[in-house]
């Protein structure tokens, strides 16, 4: 991850070792500090308007590595998501009942659940944070409208009077819309295109209103849970699917379900990291939606199974 640049990346989905002895590889001594230097590392590489997600299922250390991320790092806590294995019209349900029909059972089985730590840069009031570092010095409309007055050769007083205060006097408007402290409404881009092409012989403001307000949009942190209507098993906090089948890997994810986060929390052409890659789960579900991947992966076993369902997959593609 040393190799990767800082903020340069829009979704981070990780599913690192649990530390409950699983192989040898989920043995892990001072786990909670271990994890710690993961998590610098992604605050690190993410985008100010990126989103992380990581698996867990032992609720004692998700506390302890809440506690942590909370004390240590940047990163605001947003949800805790409950993968919830068991439904009726699962595959699995018949093994499913018969793990939960044993008399003697005291206490509520927990194996059929998995948890997912969602979290963002966003502060408690939403966007202030990324606003201030992120989205105001790349704000398109504000670029394009400065760059377009200057060629035009008028100043912001010439344009602040085509939007007079309710007694005629001049406002801010204008300020804030080169400034990027407010949004320039379609009505009003259209009057200064208007003003601007009839007071000179070129055109002004060619770009459509329309394709700024997308390039806004982008910038802005991306959280598309209105776009996301086909899978409704999973628009809430307890996500609704069946677990993945082995495929030389012990804990696979199901790709339905990364495709899920990376719906949710990217857009198309987005990069996405998996730090703990294993069977390449989150780089197959990127090449099912149309994002990069980059994917890190020390156990050469699983490396080799992620490199051929890859490969399988863009042959398949091709």
């Amino acid at each position: 991850m040393k190799d990767i640049d800082d903020k340069s990346v829009d979704l981070i989905v990780i599913d690192p070792p649990y530390n409950i002895g699983k192989d040898t590889w989920d043995k892990i001594e001072n786990y909670i500090e271990w994890m710690g230097l993961v998590f610098k590392e992604c605050e690190r590489v993410l985008k100010d308007n990126g989103s992380f997600y990581f698996f867990h299922n032992n609720m004692m250390t998700i506390v302890e590595l809440i506690i942590w991320l909370k004390i240590h790092s940047k990163f605001i806590f947003k949800s805790i998501i409950t993968w919830n294995k068991i439904d009726e019209d699962f595959k699995n349900i018949g093994f499913v009942q018969q793990r939960l029909s044993i008399d003697m059972m005291r206490n509520y089985y927990s194996g059929f659940t998995e948890y997912i730590l969602y979290y963002t840069f966003q502060d408690s009031t939403g966007l202030e944070e990324i606003t201030k570092k992120y989205i105001k010095p790349k704000n398109p409309f504000s670029i394009y409208l400065r760059e377009e007055f200057k060629r035009a050769g008028v100043i912001n007083k010439n344009i602040a009077q085509l939007f007079p205060s309710k007694t005629g006097g001049l406002t801010g408007c204008v300020s804030n819309w080169l400034n990027g402290d407010n949004v320039i409404t379609e009505d009003q881009y259209l009057k200064i295109r208007d003003y601007l092409n009839n007071q000179n012989e070129f055109l002004y403001l060619r770009k459509e209103y329309e394709d700024l307000r997308k390039e806004y949009e982008d910038l802005r942190y991306p959280f598309n849970v209105s776009n996301v209507k086909q899978d409704l098993r999973a628009n809430s906090n307890v996500w609704l699917y069946p677990p993945a089948s082995q495929n030389g890997h012990i804990t696979p994810k199901p790709v339905e379900l990364i495709e899920n986060i990376i719906k949710h929390s990217s857009n198309e052409g987005d990069i996405v990291l998996d730090c703990f890659m294993g069977s390449g789960t989150v780089a197959i579900a990127c090449l099912n939606t149309n994002r990069k991947y980059i994917g890190i992966e020390k156990e050469g076993k699983y490396f080799n199974i992620a490199n051929d369902r890859i490969n399988q997959l863009t042959i398949k593609n091709t």
